[in-house]
């Protein structure tokens, strides 16, 4: 199904997988940046972006697709492009689903990654920004105790790491050999509204469902901090990156915030004292290091505007957010 094409500003922008968690969160934040987006991907069962009907023109379709791809570019003519595409297995997380189909993992992630590049070249698509992940560094004992930036060693060790790694590799030859500023965004665990497939982040997440409900939870995690970050502050990023004058460089760590379960929960009770939430410690399958974002910070001013207590906020107590804007 394919909608038909409507005055678009001076800088369409294609989205692909706009309707997924980060995707449609990045569709929101164009439409309020002033762009029509495109959104470009396959149905989805839940539609996160019903109030925004109207606001945006859509084709139904697979980056594995080169003739849908075409089409789409054909008759949208967008200048950039955002990319949050991931092969996912139902509500499997992107983890999960990588080990579980990792044949279609690489389809998507690696060779309709592709394909998608390849599309937009062809119809002289100025900037593509895509999301790849902090999955792609390896063990967090294999870094020390520094935080990892761009220039330390990726040595996935998962399925969905190891594509992600083949992604960057992929745009990074693909920017050289066409000229087009190609950047990959690496991002942390994410948390926001609209998170519907598990994972760690949904494990984290149901912290914030437990409190809300009112009801007892246990949640089984470690107590390690890691990298977090709020949905909405990847869409600042991502159209902090989209507008950037200038070049870039071809991949770049996202940073949130760092905390750790109980420093979450702990906060989640400041707010909801009769929060009734018992972490239970277990060691982690795997760790990954924490990172340093300076160097996206130094290039575009970007900063993530979500720290612990307000991505709390955001999620628990949103007037209070909302008060504090």
């Amino acid at each position: 199904m394919t909608t038909s094409p409507s005055d678009m500003p001076a800088r369409g922008v294609l989205v692909a997988g706009g309707r997924g968690f980060v995707g449609s969160h990045v569709v929101r934040a164009l439409v309020r940046s002033g762009y029509r987006p495109v959104l470009f991907g396959p149905a989805m069962a839940e539609d996160r972006l019903a109030d925004l009907s109207g606001l945006y023109d859509e084709v139904e379709g697979s980056i594995e697709d080169r003739e849908a791809l075409a089409a789409a570019f054909g008759r949208f003519g967008p200048e950039l492009v955002v990319s949050c595409v991931a092969h996912g297995v139902g509500r499997l997380g992107l983890m999960r689903s990588g080990e579980a189909e990792a044949d279609a993992a690489f389809a998507v992630n690696v060779s309709g990654h592709g394909k998608l590049i390849d599309a937009a070249c062809a119809a002289g698509v100025s900037r593509i920004v895509w999301t790849s992940s902090t999955v792609v560094y390896g063990p967090a004992f294999d870094y020390g105790d520094a935080r990892v930036d761009e220039d330390d060693r990726s040595a996935p060790t998962t399925v969905y790491g190891l594509t992600k790694q083949m992604a960057e590799a992929l745009s990074a030859f693909q920017a050289r050999r066409h000229g087009i500023d190609i950047v990959g965004l690496r991002l942390p665990l994410i948390l926001g509204h609209g998170l519907w497939y598990q994972g760690a982040a949904s494990a984290i997440a149901d912290v914030f469902a437990a409190a809300q409900g009112g009801r007892e939870t246990r949640v089984a995690f470690h107590d390690r901090p890691v990298d977090l970050m709020h949905v909405a502050d990847v869409a600042d990023a991502v159209l902090a990156v989209l507008g950037h004058a200038g070049r870039l460089e071809p991949v770049y760590n996202l940073k949130g915030f760092e905390a750790s379960v109980s420093e979450l929960i702990a906060e989640v009770r400041r707010l909801k004292p009769e929060s009734r939430i018992t972490l239970d410690r277990v060691e982690p399958a795997l760790l990954f290091p924490l990172i340093d974002g300076s160097r996206l910070a130094a290039a575009t001013g970007f900063v993530a505007r979500h720290d612990l207590g307000g991505l709390v906020r955001s999620l628990l107590v949103p007037e209070l957010e909302h008060a504090h804007d």
